[in-house]
Parts: structure tokens; sequence; C-alpha cells
């Protein structure tokens, strides 16, 4: 059964990765170089401005809730609300209604740390595996929440490491 568990989840993480396209996007604070570009033509990523303190406590507060707490937070500005879910490029994956209210905490997280989106609080991988980790933390609190049963747990806590492989492995170009 270990080695099943094990393939399964390899699989999962595979299909996760195929789903995403793949690959691994550098960190902010390396260079890259453009599609386009020579292999000796490096172009330094942007960096962004240090955030209002004040702001990023409060927000790190918001993070740090569960995510039943989180549900119940009042959207203040200058916060970015927005949620697409859990969105899965190109499909579906189970427990996709299950894993929302970790889903729509995630993307409070990227859009609001991140560099795609106008705050900008703190675009370092170091901030992007702590929002990711938290979505995981949030989503095994949901399995142990709705799931009682052993093995309907420990499904869910399954979905719920290949949604988090799928935020760490593909995750970057929403965040950076």
């Amino acid at each position: 059964m270990r080695s099943t568990f094990t393939t399964m989840r390899a699989a999962g993480a595979l299909a996760v990765l195929s789903v995403l396209g793949g690959g691994l996007a550098a960190p902010a604070h390396a260079a890259v170089a453009p599609a386009h570009a020579a292999a000796d033509e490096l172009v330094p990523a942007a960096v962004a401005a240090p955030a209002d303190p004040a702001l990023r406590e409060k927000a790190d507060r918001i993070m740090n809730l569960t995510y039943r707490q989180f549900a119940s937070t009042p959207h203040i500005p200058p916060f970015n609300w927005t949620t697409d879910g859990c969105s899965v490029p190109g499909g579906s994956l189970p427990y996709r209604k299950v894993f929302r209210p970790a889903c729509v905490q995630h993307d409070f997280g990227y859009r609001n740390y991140g560099a795609r989106h106008e705050l900008k609080l703190d675009p370092t991988r170091e901030t992007k595996n702590w929002i990711d980790g938290r979505f995981r933390t949030e989503m095994r609190r949901i399995c142990d929440d709705t799931y009682t049963g052993a093995r309907k747990n420990r499904e869910c806590r399954n979905a719920a490491e290949v949604y988090y492989l799928g935020v760490q492995l593909g995750g970057d170009a929403s965040f950076f």
C-alpha cells in the first residue's frame, strides 16, 4: 500500500506540473533572460520598494488567520480581495470546492505580497513559500474539519499535497 500511495502522489504531482506547464521560474532577485535574448544577455529582475511596515503587519495578521476567521474578515482597503477561487489552468481537480476557502486566502497572499499587483508587500521567495505553506496548513485544517473518517481524511490530505505542490512548482508566474 505504501508504494501505491507514493506512486499515486508522484503521478498527481506530475499531472499538476503538466497542467501548469512544468518548470520553475527564477526567483525575483535572480537575473533572468528574456526568451529572445542570447544566453550572455542577462537582465536583472525588478526589485520593489519596501512596503509600509504598518500595512505589512495588518496583512500578516490577516494571512495568519484560520480559513474560517479569514472568511469573516471585513474586506478593508487598500488590500486586494479579488479571487478566482481554486484556479487550475487547463481544467479542474477534485476538492476544488472543498479547498475554496484556503484558495481565497492564498489569492489574498499572492495579490498583496507578490510583485504582480499594486501593494507588493514582500515579493520574495521566502514570502511566497510562507504563503504557500499557509495554504497547505489551511487545506489540511479543512480536511480535518470536513472528513472525520480516516480514509476520506487521508484522501483529502493527499489532494491538499497535490494542490500545494502545484503552487510551489507552478505559482511563480502568478507571484513574481
